[in-house]
């Protein structure tokens, strides 16, 4: 009974969506899922890219915890400066799912020898779901459960942009533009608060060497909405032999974390991180964050020759 109270407690807060907003999932291996937040990654890995990600909350607490599954494919073309990507996500909470599909292309300008500054478009359609007639009440008779709720498939698009260097990257980017209310089917351009409100995004990454065997990467993703407090997210990675990676994360007055990874092979690539809210309001349900994602590179055709190494 508990759990379901629990349940019906988040979709009724979700559903005051004149004063409540959610904000989008704050991934912590953002390195490996960057095309996820700015469209300008498309391309970048010079080969074809296919990464998935499972982000999991609560798993011990009741069977809908929060989830997040994705799956993106992106690739250079023919042209060594046009890049293009699919994006695919679903989320879920308790009975709540959002499904969301998005198309992205990007273009690479070549500052200097060392330097490119690459420009990003993203659009895609979301459709926002709450099964209510699933759910275990206590008056089967109830009118307020006695249909599901059920969003048309709404557009969106964002931009992007990537400044990067042979060692270091700088990444801006909005995902989504317009603002949009699920329950009434309704997109705006200018800010208010509604049910999914604008994010903006920095991420910067940058690459240090011990020796030609070991290097540590220290990256931050920073997240901000109108009107609240940013979401600053400091990671460290150190890398053995190309191989193998360990490293911490901290969410500022929010969360920390660690993470690992391995090249299982030269293509295919597995992480796992895990994050704790150490400030949650709802300690009791707070049991962590897991992460897992593997990415696989497959060169073909359109694959063309990098100019450093895939740090980022």
């Amino acid at each position: 009974m508990k759990r379901h109270l629990f349940l019906l407690l988040v979709i009724l807060l979700g559903s005051v969506h004149d004063t409540i907003a959610q904000r989008e999932v704050m991934y912590a291996q953002y390195l490996y899922n960057t095309l996820e937040i700015n469209p300008a990654y498309a391309g970048s890995r010079h080969s074809l890219s296919l990464t998935s990600m499972n982000r999991s909350h609560w798993t011990m607490v009741f069977d809908r915890a929060p989830m997040t599954n994705s799956l993106n494919v992106h690739t250079p073309t023919r042209s060594d400066h046009i890049g293009v990507g699919l994006s695919f996500r679903n989320e879920t909470l308790g009975p709540e799912r959002t499904t969301s599909v998005y198309g992205d292309y990007s273009y690479r300008i070549d500052l200097t020898p060392e330097s490119t500054l690459t420009f990003g478009l993203k659009a895609g359609i979301s459709l926002h779901d709450v099964p209510l007639t699933e759910l275990i009440i206590d008056d089967p008779t109830d009118p307020d459960f006695a249909s599901d709720i059920m969003s048309h498939w709404l557009p969106n698009f964002g931009v992007g942009i990537i400044y990067r260097i042979e060692n270091l990257f700088v990444g801006a980017s909005i995902p989504k533009l317009l603002e949009v209310n699920y329950f009434d089917n309704t997109m705006i351009g200018g800010v208010r608060t509604v049910l999914n409100e604008r994010n903006y995004y920095l991420s910067a990454g940058a690459v240090f060497y011990l020796n030609p065997e070991i290097y540590i990467i220290p990256s931050t993703y920073v997240r901000y909405q109108m009107g609240k407090t940013p979401e600053v997210d400091l990671s460290a990675r150190l890398v053995l032999f190309d191989r193998f990676s360990v490293g911490a994360m901290v969410r500022l007055q929010d969360a920390m974390g660690f993470n690992i990874g391995i090249d299982i092979t030269n293509n295919l690539i597995f992480g796992y991180s895990f994050d704790w809210a150490i400030l949650s309001r709802v300690p009791s349900f707070n049991f962590g964050s897991h992460e897992v994602v593997l990415r696989y590179e497959l060169e073909f055709l359109n694959s063309h020759n990098e100019r450093w190494p895939r740090y980022f």
